[in-house]
């Protein structure tokens, strides 16, 4: 996998759950999802990527399919291309991709760039016949086949002719070479030199009709004739393979090519479905009205109001504060499953988004553990990400909260302080009050938008809101209307000094 992302932020940001509906048709393109190895890395790749998707997004729906269908037959020629092309079943894969390559490259060659393999299907169609399907050719091979299958007929009179006499003679036909029949009908076969015995059963005896002079006879001339076919057909396949050794790079460039065909169309789905925007390039990280699409489809499914998500910031860090659920989490997941979406050339569930290319995205996980697991688990996930080289995003949930209050805040702020001027984009989500203070962008997540609802859901307004200054107190109003005795409550104002 590209160490552009880790496994955890993957997790984090849900972005394979996101891709799913529109899975690749081909094992090209699934696995190149699957390793991230389609990022973009450079300004001059993202805008030749949207310069081609712009053309791919004009296609019509019934074309896209037509391509589809065609990239379900596209079978995967890794193995064959780093082992070579020695089995008839590998020349058949091979077929099977030339043939249908050049069904692609009749369709989209308008919107794509594909490699021109005529000369490949040439040799193939001269060795394998025309057509999708194999078969192997020359001149000796067809009269081989033909001997063949005169010699197979003859055997097959022969053999009727047996059939005809044990009819005569019992009553009934076998139905191939071997049979069973009674014992009593059996001894009399024996005995007329029809049948010999293969199985003696007591009541029943299992039968092979006899080899006459002419069924040996033929049986032999097919047996030679199967070798000679066999020996032809070796030495054609070495023939085909060592011509097919020079198209090799020619079939790596087809491969790409097949990969990125079926991506955008991967892409072209997910732009229609999810009422995407083409992203842009830019210093800043912009988002207006973001769509996180597990959350919206949740909202959806539960008949709950889905706020889209508007942010701009800098280089440097970026904080988010607010209640639990009060949406935190999920804006740090839309930010990181947007920027990997936009690397990997995708267009974003947003109206607007634009961003700087980066060269690593991490969120710095805590882990399934508790404890002094989970906070060491949180360092060293932070430690190895600060160590990378490049401009990075970084997402720190809640970071600090898995050690002591006073030492967690005070961490949460050192980053704070320490990446204030950084080149890389840090998002950090918190309840901590000083850094809240200490950071220069803060957004707020939460907002009471009525505090009579009884489902949390409905009762906070999940926007961003930019240049907040502190954070808002609206736990103790929560633990009362949640049930907590009011003298708890009042002690607990009294010991924030709201009295």
């Amino acid at each position: 996998m590209s160490d552009f992302v880790d496994g955890p932020t993957r997790s984090f940001t849900m972005i394979d759950e996101i891709l799913r509906p529109f899975v690749p048709k081909t094992v090209y393109g699934r696995r190149a999802l699957e390793d991230f190895s389609c990022i973009m890395n450079s300004e001059e790749q993202f805008s030749s990527h949207w310069n081609r998707l712009r053309k791919v997004l004009k296609l019509s729906n019934e074309l896209v399919l037509s391509l589809e269908r065609v990239l379900e037959r596209i079978p995967d020629l890794s193995h064959q291309l780093e082992s070579g092309f020695l089995e008839i079943s590998d020349f058949a894969k091979l077929k099977r991709f030339v043939f249908n390559f050049l069904s692609l490259r009749r369709i989209a060659d308008q919107t794509w760039d594909l490699p021109e393999i005529d000369d490949l299907w040439k040799v193939l169609s001269h060795y394998f016949g025309d057509g999708e399907t194999l078969q192997l050719q020359s001149e000796r091979l067809v009269a081989l086949r033909k001997a063949h299958l005169e010699t197979s007929k003859k055997l097959k009179m022969e053999l009727n002719r047996l059939c005809d006499e044990i009819q005569t003679l019992v009553g009934l036909r076998p139905r191939g070479e071997e049979f069973t029949v009674s014992a009593q009908v059996g001894e009399k076969l024996v005995e007329s030199r029809l049948a010999q015995i293969v199985k003696d059963y007591g009541e029943r005896w299992h039968l092979r009709l006899v080899d006459t002079e002419r069924t040996t006879s033929l049986k032999n001339d097919l047996e030679r004739l199967e070798e000679e076919m066999e020996l032809e057909a070796s030495k054609l396949l070495k023939e085909v393979s060592k011509k097919i050794a020079d198209f090799v790079d020619l079939l790596i460039l087809c491969e790409r090519a097949v990969e990125t065909v079926d991506l955008d169309l991967s892409r072209y789905r997910m732009y229609f479905e999810y009422g995407c925007c083409e992203p842009t390039l830019s210093q800043n990280l912009r988002m207006i009205k973001g769509r996180f699409v597990p959350t919206l489809n949740y909202c959806r499914k539960n008949g709950y109001e889905y706020y889209p998500i508007s942010l701009e910031t800098g280089p440097g860090v970026t904080v988010l504060c607010g209640p639990n659920m009060g949406g935190k989490t999920t804006a740090l997941r839309t930010i990181g499953s947007f920027v990997l979406l936009f690397q990997l050339g995708y267009p974003v569930p947003a109206e607007e988004f634009s961003s700087p290319i980066f060269k690593f995205v991490r969120f710095v996980s805590r882990g399934e553990e508790m404890g002094f697991s989970s906070f060491a688990k949180e360092i060293r996930s932070l430690v190895e990400a600060l160590q990378l080289e490049g401009r990075k995003l970084l997402l720190l949930d809640e970071f600090g909260t898995s050690t002591n209050p006073i030492e967690g805040e005070a961490l949460a702020l050192a980053i704070v302080e320490h990446l204030l001027g950084s080149s890389d984009h840090v998002f950090l989500t918190t309840h901590y009050p000083r850094v809240v203070m200490q950071a220069k962008n803060v957004y707020s997540c939460g907002r009471i938008k009525n505090f009579e609802e009884e489902d949390p859901h409905k009762m906070f307004d999940y926007s961003l809101v930019p240049n907040v200054k502190q954070v808002e107190r609206i736990g103790l109003k929560l633990a009362q209307k949640l049930g907590l005795p009011s003298k708890i409550v009042e002690k607990a104002r009294k010991h924030c000094g709201l009295e």
